[in-house]
């Protein structure tokens, strides 16, 4: 656990860093910020000063109320005349390049002192575009820092004369930092809280500020002891919902796996506050509803919010245990329907709940027809998963007859998901040799020790009626292999065959459901043209190399639907039917 703890947190409007009522009665009345010995130069180039100059003049031509600087970190201390003096442990960057823009703006500005590098001090706090000096690498980024400000200043004031005033007023009212004021008092734990910011590249997050501000705000009122037992109380509890969280099945569930949280309780905090993407709007978000007249009723709201905290994440988990509503919620969330219009539901009665999950869900694949639905209709993918997921739904309840929402959306972030013909469609022809024989030693692997197939054919002038043809594939095989011997094969000839024996491992349309299946996309491109004892050998030897195949179309691929068959390397009309007829019954209460 990092030592920034329950700390002092709020946000500032910049001029407070100039100036605030408790800044010590100097002669020159402004705030002192000092950066200590263990710190590195200032190092900030063009760029970096041109995106804060930018981000605020973007923020002015927004007309939001407020924009919000990164935390600047600081322990308090005093000077050699006992007044307070604050010691900068991260944010010596920022403060130094808004010190330069105050001094562009001729405003007065905080006072900066370098702990050890005393010749910064002076060329800072003279610093102007007659002074430039690249000798010492702090010099040198001052000054191009200014350099860089200067020219900035002037291309905006080319053709608005106001500008630099109407900056300065933005800037130093409607700009805030995050003020984070820490507890430690040694220089061993500052030099750690600095390396973990700075060294270790781990910033401030979102998370780690609500936290702190939780903290201050719940201790208060409490004596010594009790503060520590809350405090611990609350840390303890924090930690077991993060640990939790980190579980990929219960986190893929709740979540796509594309958003990335350096603490991922912060899906929670983020949720309640119904924040933008915008960088700390959470915090805000909370430090805004938290703030009250009085600290009686802060530390009411902070108790609130961690309740409510508990509170959604103690839902998730009953989600997740409870089969009926992970599989529905699941559903629901790959489908984009809101995290927080679920929740705001869960709240009927458990039934009630259940029901109105399954009204979503019918919502979802409204309108569908079942019977004409086939390839290259956008509905059918969304159609395969939930038959995948309620096929898994339907087993008996065990902890490996969940659909796994990880792994489904693990592919769909790495390739995404597509429709796999079960029997391959004619494709486009072979042309190159080595993708020739490569697909000729495959087939030639999965059909050379079958003799013969019954062909079936469906017969459209007599119905559903079928009928079956016996074909000897011992010429199709010693033609592939003839192929092999060549030094170079008629690439004519070979599609000819392929195509031909496509036809003859194929019972009717291929571009009905009923030979449809969900496979990723990696996988599918693999299995493009091969018929259906290579593809399911390659589907057996995917599984085998750890790769996610869903429930369904591993079943297919084993022929699970069919009651009895004699011929596992042929997908037949009877194969057909009980797929689909598998489908429909499943999908049945949700598609009408």
């Amino acid at each position: 656990m990092n030592k920034i703890g329950a700390n002092k947190i709020s946000t500032l409007p910049v001029k407070n860093l100039i100036l605030n009522k408790s800044t010590p009665q100097r002669e020159q009345r402004f705030e002192h910020f000092l950066v200590p010995y263990y710190q590195r130069g200032y190092r900030w180039e063009q760029g970096h000063v041109e995106a804060l100059l930018d981000d605020i003049h973007q923020f002015m031509e927004s007309g939001e109320d407020n924009y919000c600087l990164q935390p600047i970190v600081v322990s308090p201390g005093l000077d050699e005349d006992g007044l307070n003096r604050w010691e900068v442990i991260d944010g010596q960057q920022r403060l130094i390049t808004l010190y330069i823009i105050f001094k562009h703006i001729k405003k007065r500005t905080f006072k900066i002192i370098f702990g050890n590098r005393v010749k910064s001090n002076e060329f800072l706090e003279n610093l102007n575009k007659d002074k430039y000096d690249y000798d010492y690498p702090d010099h040198a980024f001052m000054s191009l820092a200014h350099q860089t400000i200067e020219k900035w200043f002037e291309e905006k004031e080319e053709n608005d004369v106001s500008y630099l005033d109407k900056f300065y007023i933005v800037l130093t009212n409607n700009v805030q930092v995050i003020w984070y004021e820490t507890e430690v008092e040694t220089d061993d734990e500052k030099i750690d809280i600095f390396n973990r910011l700075n060294i270790g590249k781990i910033p401030l997050t979102d998370a780690e500020l609500i936290r702190a501000l939780l903290l201050s705000k719940i201790k208060y009122g409490l004596s010594e002891r009790e503060s520590y037992l809350r405090q611990s109380e609350i840390s303890n509890e924090w930690a077991q919902m993060e640990y939790d969280l980190r579980n990929d099945a219960l986190w893929y569930f709740l979540t796509s796996g594309k958003e990335s949280f350096a603490s991922h309780i912060e899906f929670i905090f983020k949720i309640l506050a119904d924040g933008d993407a915008k960088k700390y709007s959470t915090y805000l978000w909370f430090e805004k509803y938290i703030k009250s007249e009085t600290q009686d009723e802060e530390n009411r709201k902070a108790i609130e919010l961690w309740d409510k905290t508990k509170e959604v994440f103690a839902k998730f988990n009953f989600w997740f245990k409870d089969r009926t509503l992970y599989h529905h919620i699941g559903f629901l969330l790959i489908n984009n329907v809101k995290i927080k219009d679920i929740l705001e539901n869960s709240d009927k009665d458990k039934s009630d709940f259940k029901e109105w999950l399954i009204q979503k869900v019918k919502d979802q694949v409204k309108g569908i027809d079942i019977e004409n639905i086939g390839y290259g209709d956008k509905k059918l993918l969304n159609v395969l998963l939930l038959y995948n997921i309620l096929s898994m739904e339907q087993l008996i309840d065990n902890s490996n007859n969940r659909f796994p929402f990880n792994h489904y959306k693990k592919v769909a972030n790495n390739g995404g998901w597509s429709i796999e013909h079960i029997h391959a469609q004619q494709s486009e022809p072979l042309e190159k040799e080595e993708a020739i024989r490569a697909w000729i030693k495959e087939t030639l692997l999965a059909i050379e020790n079958i003799s013969t197939i019954e062909n079936e054919r469906i017969d459209n002038h007599n119905g559903n009626d079928v009928s079956i043809k016996t074909v000897d594939l011992k010429n199709y095989i010693s033609n592939l292999k003839s192929f092999l011997k060549q030094d170079s094969i008629d690439v004519n000839a070979f599609n000819h065959l392929k195509n031909e024996l496509i036809e003859t491992f194929n019972s009717s349309s291929v571009h009905d459901l009923d030979n449809l299946a969900l496979l990723s996309k990696k996988d599918n491109s693999s299995l493009n043209n091969s018929i259906f004892p290579v593809k399911r050998n390659r589907i057996i030897a995917i599984e085998k190399e750890g790769k996610y195949v869903p429930h369904c179309t591993r079943n297919v691929f084993l022929k699970f639907y069919s009651n009895s068959d004699n011929q596992p390397y042929y997908w037949s009309v009877n194969d057909k039917k009980a797929y689909y007829k598998s489908i429909k019954n499943i999908l049945k209460p949700y598609i009408c």
